[in-house]
C-alpha cells in the first residue's frame, strides 16, 4: 500500500496512515504551574512559560522595552512619579542624585545630589496648599516636590533624627512615616507636610520583635460599610491592624488585631491590588484578606500558589538581594513581581494576568525597580530608565521566548503512541525562527537549537526546514505540520522562539499513531 508522504530533512514523513489519529491541545492560557505534579496538570498549563503572556483565548509573546531616559550614571534604584492634578512628572535616583526623567533622551542636571542612598520610598499627598511627592530613604533628609521645586522640610520630634525616616505612606489625610530599625511609626497632624511629628510605639504589641518594614492601606467591607485600615508589617512577619483617623486619640484609633504571616522580602514589599493588599513574603505573594483572619497557620493560599515552587527557590537563594518589588500595571492587565537574580545585573518578573489569574515569567527586563508614569510601565536599569511593554524588541534586541507545555495523553491514556507531526497554531506579523521538540513520559529534554531573528523576507512554511527557516510576512495563522518524533504515553511540546514581531499561539495539533496498551 502506498502512503502519502513528503520530504522533511531528507526523509519521507507520512502525512496519513490507516491508524493515524489527531489530537488538539489548547495553548497554555491557564499559565505557568510549578506547583502540581506533572501527571496532575491540565493541558492548558505550562511548566515553563518565559516571555509568553497568557491571555483569555491565546498566549502571546510579551511586548518589548525601549530606552527612555539615559545618562543617569550607574544603577537606577528608584523610579518615582509626581501626580498633581493635570501635572505628572517622573524622577529617578542613581549615583546619589535624583533626576527628572519625564521626557525621553539624555537627562539634564540633577535635581539634587550628594545623597547617601538611592533607595527612596515615596508617596503622593495633597492638601489645601497643593500636591506633593514625598520621599524618604532612611539615610538622607526627607524631601518633597510641589510640582516645580524640591524642598527639605523641617521635621521635629522628641528623640527623632529625620534622616532615619525610611518609609512614607498617606492614610486618612495624614502622612505616616516608619523610623528605620525600630518598631515606631510617626505621624503629622491632618494635611500637614512639615513641623512637629508624633511617635507611636508598637513595641508593647509585638511578640516577635524585629522592626517595621512597611505600611499599607487595606480597604475592607466589614458588614457595616467599607472602611480603610492601617496595616503595619514587621521584619518578622507580624501584622498590626488599626482602625481610625487619629493615633493620638484613643477614641478614634483602635488596635483591631495582630496576625502573623511570612517575613517580608525587601522594603518595597506591599502593593495595592484593587481593595486588596499584596505582600511579598517568604511564604509567597500574600493577599491580606486570605491570611489575616486565620493567620499563617490557617491554611489560606498565597496569590502565588501556582508558582510557589519557583518563588520558594527564589526566596531561599536571593532574599537579601535588592530589587524585590510588586507593582500593579492596570493598562497591561498585569501585576508584576520583580525578583533580583543577580543584584543590579539580572532580574526576572513573575507576572500575573489580573483578569484571568494566570501566571508567566518575563526575562531580559533586568530591572532594579519599577514605576508607573502616564499609565505606562517603566523600570530602572543601569544608567537608563526603560519604558516597558512597548514595541516588538528589547531596545533593538530580539525577544526570546521559551515554553514547555504540560504533558498530554493526547486523548488516549494508557496506550503508547508514536508522534509523527505537530503544528502549533501561531499567528504572527513578523519573522520568526523556532527550535521545537517533544518531551516524553515526564522526562525533560531542553531544545538544543538557538533561534535567531533576521530581517529576511521569509520562506514559505511548507518549504521550510524547522529550526533553520524564517517565517515572515503579513499577519496570518501558520497551519502547516512539522516533523517531530517520540514514543511513549504522554507528551509535552517545547520550543524556543526568537522574534521582533507580534506572535499569538492559540492551539497545538498533534498527529500520532497508537501502539500497544501499557
Amino acid at each position: 500500500m502506498i502512503r502519502a508522504s513528503r520530504r522533511v530533512r531528507g526523509q519521507r514523513v507520512p502525512l496519513s496512515a490507516p491508524r493515524a489519529r489527531r489530537h488538539t491541545s489548547p495553548a497554555p492560557i491557564l499559565g505557568l504551574n510549578v506547583r502540581d505534579a506533572l501527571a496532575n496538570m491540565r493541558e492548558d498549563e505550562a511548566t515553563i512559560l518565559d516571555n509568553w503572556f497568557p491571555e483569555e483565548s491565546s498566549v502571546r509573546i510579551r511586548r518589548g522595552s525601549a530606552s527612555h531616559a539615559t545618562g543617569l550614571g550607574s544603577t537606577v534604584e528608584s523610579v518615582m512619579t509626581y501626580a498633581g492634578g493635570a501635572s505628572e512628572k517622573m524622577f529617578a535616583a542613581a549615583d546619589g542624585a535624583v533626576y527628572e526623567t519625564t521626557n525621553s533622551g539624555a537627562v539634564g542636571a540633577a535635581e539634587f545630589s550628594s545623597m547617601l542612598n538611592n533607595r527612596w520610598q515615596h508617596d503622593n499627598f495633597g492638601n489645601s496648599a497643593g500636591n506633593f511627592l514625598y520621599i524618604v530613604n532612611g539615610f538622607d533628609a526627607p524631601r518633597y516636590y510641589d510640582g516645580s521645586s524640591w524642598t527639605v522640610p523641617t521635621i521635629t520630634g522628641s528623640g527623632l533624627t529625620a534622616s532615619n525616616l525610611i518609609y512614607v505612606n498617606a492614610f486618612k489625610r495624614r502622612l505616616f512615616f516608619i523610623e528605620k530599625n525600630t518598631l515606631s511609626f510617626w505621624y503629622f497632624p491632618v494635611e500637614t507636610i512639615a513641623g512637629a511629628i508624633t511617635r507611636f510605639r508598637l513595641d508593647p504589641l509585638s511578640k516577635l520583635g524585629g522592626y517595621l518594614m512597611a505600611m499599607g492601606n487595606w480597604t475592607v467591607d466589614g458588614g457595616d460599610g467599607i472602611d480603610d485600615y492601617a496595616i503595619f508589617l514587621t521584619s518578622k512577619g507580624e501584622v498590626f491592624i488599626f482602625q481610625g483617623t487619629d493615633p493620638g486619640d484613643a477614641n478614634n484609633w483602635a488596635h483591631v488585631g495582630t496576625y502573623r504571616i511570612g517575613a517580608p522580602i525587601g522594603r518595597r514589599c506591599l502593593e495595592k491590588l484593587g481593595s486588596e493588599i499584596i505582600a511579598v513574603t517568604e511564604d509567597g505573594f500574600v493577599p491580606m484578606s486570605q491570611f489575616l483572619p486565620s493567620g499563617r497557620a490557617g491554611g489560606a493560599k498565597a496569590l502565588s500558589d501556582r508558582v510557589s515552587g519557583a518563588i520558594s527557590d527564589a526566596v531561599r537563594d536571593r532574599r537579601t538581594n535588592f530589587g524585590w518589588q510588586p507593582i500593579v500595571y492596570p493598562a497591561g492587565h498585569m501585576m508584576l513581581f520583580n525578583v533580583p537574580i543577580r543584584e543590579s545585573i539580572e532580574a526576572h518578573q513573575y507576572v500575573l494576568n489580573t483578569n484571568t489569574g494566570a501566571w508567566c515569567r518575563f526575562k531580559d527586563w533586568n530591572a532594579n525597580c519599577f514605576g508607573i508614569f502616564g499609565d505606562n510601565l517603566y523600570f530602572g536599569g543601569n544608567g537608563t530608565v526603560y519604558k516597558a511593554d512597548t514595541g516588538d524588541s528589547d531596545d533593538g534586541a530580539d525577544i526570546s521566548a521559551t515554553v514547555r507545555t504540560s504533558f498530554s495523553y493526547l486523548g488516549n491514556p494508557g496506550r503508547n503512541k508514536t508522534i509523527m507531526l505537530a503544528r502549533p497554531l501561531l499567528s504572527t506579523d513578523g519573522n520568526l525562527t523556532t527550535a521545537m521538540g517533544v518531551d516524553v513520559d515526564f522526562a525533560s529534554d531542553t531544545p538544543t537549537g538557538t533561534p535567531t531573528f533576521t530581517e529576511a523576507a521569509g520562506e514559505n512554511w511548507n518549504e521550510a526546514v524547522w529550526n533553520e527557516a524564517v517565517w515572515g510576512g503579513k499577519p496570518e495563522v501558520k497551519k502547516d505540520w512539522q516533523a517531530v518524533s517520540g514514543y511513549g504515553d504522554a507528551f509535552a511540546l517545547r520550543f524556543n522562539t526568537s522574534t521582533q514581531g507580534e506572535v499569538k499561539w492559540s492551539a497545538t495539533n498533534w498527529l500520532y499513531e497508537p501502539g500497544a496498551l501499557l
